[in-house]
This record gives C-alpha cells, sequence and structure tokens, in this order.
C-alpha cells in the first residue's frame, strides 16, 4: 500500500488504497449542542454532476501559523470517468485536475491550483473499472478564518467532458479557543506503531461497507490551556435526524498537554440501524468521570460530519423494507425473468419478500465466502446512475427510460458518438466486448427523450469481471 505523509504532523502516516472508493464525504455542524462546544467541522454541501464521477473529502487542520487553518482536498479519480486510448501497447488517459478556493461571501477567486494529470496502464480491464483502479490527489490550502468554497473540476482531455463538484464551509479562528478539535477523518483502518500511525483513510460518509467490523474516527486536538489541562475523555456517538444518540463509542482518555496532538477512536454500527442519513460527532469530556455518562457542561470540544448507510453489501440486502424493497424489485426487470420477480412479489409477508429477495442475490454473488456481494453492488449502482441521468418525460425514472435499460444490462459504452440528421439528434453506444451497438434518437429535438431505434437488447444483466 502506498503511503503519504499527512501534512499536518510528523506522527502520522498516510495512506490510501483502491478498496476505500466510495461516495463523496460530508463535514456538518453539530445540531443542539452545547454552547461550550467549538464546531470547527464546517458544513459543505457536495454538488457533483455526473453522480459518482469523482470523490472529494475537505478536512480542516490548524495551520503553523497564528491564526491560519490549513485546508486539505483529497480527490479520487477512478478510471471509469475517464476515456482511454492504445498507444505503442499500452492504454493512456490524462486529465486536469483544478482546485479553486473562493470567497463565499463576494464570490471572488482566491486561489486556483491546475494540474494535469497523465495516466498509463497495460491491460484494458483497468481502464474499464475491472480492478477499480483511480487516481488520487491531496491538495492544500492556507486560510485566514472566513467563509470558503472549495470547487474540484475534473477535464477528462480524450473526451472533453467536465465534471464539478464544490462544498461551502466556515473556518472559525481557533486561536481564539482554549481548546479546539480538527475535522473528523474517516478510517477503515488505523495500525499503531511506535509514535506513529498506519492509517487506511475512508473517503466516503457511506459506511456501510464498514458495518461488519466497524471503523475508526481520527482528529486532531489544540490546547492553549497549556498544563491546566493535561487529559481529556472522548466519546464519538451517532445521531439520527432528530438528534436522537443511536450508539456511542467506548469512554476514552487520551493525553492533551500538547499545543498539538493526535487520537483516534473505534466505533461500530448497531445492526438495527435503517438505510438513511446520520450525524456522527465526536466530543470532548473534562476528564471527571469513568463512566459512560456526562453531562453537557462536560463538553469542552466537539467536532461533527456527516455519514450514511446505502444498499452496499450483503448485509443490506435483507434491510430493504416497505416500499424501498418493492422498488428494488421491480428494478429487477433487466437481471431476473419475470417469473422470479412475480415470485418475491408474492411473499405472504415482508419477511418472506426480504428472504426471497435475499437467496436470489445470494445466487447471483461471484464471492459467496465474502461479505459483498459485488453483483448487487454493481447492479444497483447502475440503476442509481441511470436514475440521475436518463430520466425522461415518457418513461420518469432514469432506471425505465431506453438508455437506462442499456446502461444498467451493459455498463458505460466503449465508445460514444452523436449527429444530427433531420433537425434530430441520433447518440450511438459501441460495446466491442459485446459486439452490440445501440443507437438513441431524440424524439424532442432538445436532447430530453432518447428512444431507442435499432439494437434491442436479448441480453440481461450478468456480473463479467
Amino acid at each position: 500500500m502506498k503511503q503519504y505523509p499527512l501534512k499536518s504532523s510528523p506522527l502520522l502516516v498516510f495512506g490510501l488504497c483502491a478498496l476505500v472508493l466510495a461516495l463523496p464525504s460530508t463535514l456538518l455542524r453539530a445540531q443542539n449542542s452545547p454552547s461550550t462546544v467549538f464546531q470547527n467541522a464546517p458544513s459543505p454541501i457536495p454538488q457533483q454532476s455526473p453522480a459518482k464521477a469523482f470523490f472529494m473529502d475537505v478536512l480542516f487542520f490548524k495551520g503553523d501559523r497564528d491564526s491560519t487553518q490549513r485546508v486539505d482536498i483529497f480527490t479520487v479519480v477512478p478510471y471509469t470517468t475517464l476515456s482511454f486510448m492504445k498507444k505503442d501497447g499500452v492504454y493512456l488517459g490524462d486529465y486536469y485536475l483544478t482546485i479553486t478556493l473562493k470567497d463565499a461571501t463576494t464570490g471572488k477567486d482566491l486561489q486556483t491550483i491546475r494540474k494535469e494529470r497523465p495516466l498509463k496502464e497495460d491491460r484494458i480491464e483497468a481502464t474499464l473499472g475491472a480492478t477499480a483502479a483511480f487516481d488520487n490527489m491531496q491538495t492544500s490550502f492556507m486560510i485566514a478564518p472566513g467563509s470558503y468554497t472549495v470547487i474540484a473540476e475534473v477535464e477528462d482531455i480524450l473526451s472533453k467532458r467536465t465534471v464539478s463538484m464544490q462544498r461551502s464551509f466556515k473556518a472559525l479562528q481557533v486561536d481564539a479557543m482554549q481548546f479546539a478539535m480538527s475535522s473528523v477523518m474517516l478510517a477503515s483502518a488505523i495500525t499503531p506503531n511506535g509514535d506513529r500511525f498506519g492509517i487506511t483513510p475512508y473517503l466516503s460518509d457511506d459506511v456501510s461497507p464498514l458495518t461488519q467490523d466497524g471503523f475508526y474516527v481520527f482528529f486532531e486536538t489544540y490546547n492553549a490551556f497549556g498544563p491546566g489541562l493535561d487529559s481529556a475523555d472522548f466519546v464519538c456517538e451517532v445521531l439520527d435526524e432528530k438528534n436522537n444518540r443511536l450508539t456511542m463509542s467506548r469512554r476514552t482518555r487520551y493525553n492533551v498537554a500538547a499545543p498539538r496532538d493526535q487520537h483516534y477512536l473505534g466505533i461500530k454500527l448497531p445492526p438495527q440501524m435503517q438505510l438513511g442519513n446520520y450525524t456522527l460527532r465526536v466530543l470532548a469530556l473534562r476528564a471527571n468521570d469513568t463512566t459512560q455518562k456526562f453531562q453537557d457542561r462536560d463538553v469542552i470540544a466537539a467536532s461533527a460530519r456527516t455519514i450514511r448507510l446505502e444498499w452496499k453489501g450483503l448485509g443490506w440486502l435483507t434491510m430493504l423494507k416497505g416500499e424501498e424493497l418493492n422498488r428494488a424489485v421491480r428494478q429487477m426487470r433487466y437481471v431476473a425473468q419475470a417469473g422470479e420477480i412475480t415470485t418475491i412479489q408474492n411473499g405472504t409477508n415482508e419477511e418472506e419478500k426480504q428472504k426471497r429477495f435475499y437467496e436470489y442475490w445470494q445466487r447471483l454473488d461471484p464471492t459467496p465466502k465474502t461479505l459483498r456481494n459485488e453483483a448487487f453492488e454493481e447492479y444497483y449502482q447502475r440503476i442509481d446512475y441511470a436514475n440521475r441521468n436518463f430520466r425522461t418525460m415518457g418513461a420518469g425514472e432514469g432506471w425505465a427510460s431506453d438508455m437506462g435499460m442499456i446502461y444498467t444490462i451493459f455498463g458505460q459504452p466503449q465508445y460514444t458518438r452523436d449527429v444530427r440528421r433531420d433537425g434530430r439528434i441520433l447518440w450511438s453506444w459501441v460495446y466491442p466486448t459485446f459486439a452490440r451497438e445501440f443507437v438513441f434518437v431524440d424524439f424532442t429535438g432538445f436532447g430530453s427523450d432518447f428512444r431507442l431505434s435499432s439494437g434491442m437488447p436479448f441480453e440481461k444483466y450478468r456480473y463479467r469481471r
């Protein structure tokens, strides 16, 4: 695993591996917190099109100079987002990554970093996503207290496609606080090694793949008290959308006498948690008790972010309920036969439907001895992408459109081309691997309702990696 030094301190070794690819992470101010809580983990709202084209996390740490913070922007660009061309026996890709820091109040550009990222792969499978290959980059800005927006833009040089994501946040003046905390980083693994940490960061707020074994939160503390505060207790809690606490980590005491120090906590989510959005919050408490109980007045600092649970992993196959389950069964149209769908729908109760749904996808699991079901994950990721990108006036939901159907069955086309004919747009998707080509015609003339004009598929979805 490659190692990357985290610039905040020589104590930390920062590692990133291909297994942590997921959705973008979001930081969030905690709600209904006591007035003594310093909320220096801001609330950026991600904006991205198309969905999941690349991933970004924004983390905040105290700067080396007074009245400054360092903002670290981590970007991960999957190869499936990019186009590659074969030259001299290898596959070449190239893109520009532009990171812009704006003043959120005035809209003025403050700093811009633009870098070209050339890529080279020996195997075509890697360029098509079979190995989950990606390119990653860390960018840092030093900023004064204020309100900011970070915009990340990925420009694929070969296809000329550009996708972007932005987050807005407020940087507080940490030096004005007697005790404060950095942003919270999620990690799938932390390995202590003397005075260093080996960290595998998890660049996503969808923690579904981590529910079996739990995960870690990493953060820094900043102490201006000096000898007056030599230790503090820390807990990590998860709150629902109504601010009810669902679970909490073990109360752990750390030495915080240093002006800057690094800590981590482990937490495991309860199995009964439903799909949805949650707030994860790390609290620093006065070290005056050894029990799990504490009062609001014991909280001296806090940092928070959002997490969520999606449909990923075998464990979630039996968590779908009500209309979510019914919708997921209807969406099986491109993988299951009509009789198989009817069998699931005819379950005598919801528990029986869940069982039949689970058993169907278990049969398709390419790695039945692992916790993940890659076929299930890939299929519903394609459904989700289709819903976000191929919604039409005629079909309604994107997965039910002609483009949604082809994308769900075959995935991203390797080549596309579009032409105008008789005032209409024709869009061709080419799949050399399957020796298939599909042509869509825009019946509105405005690029909003593409329908299949030739090459009706006879195949069903099949996991092929």
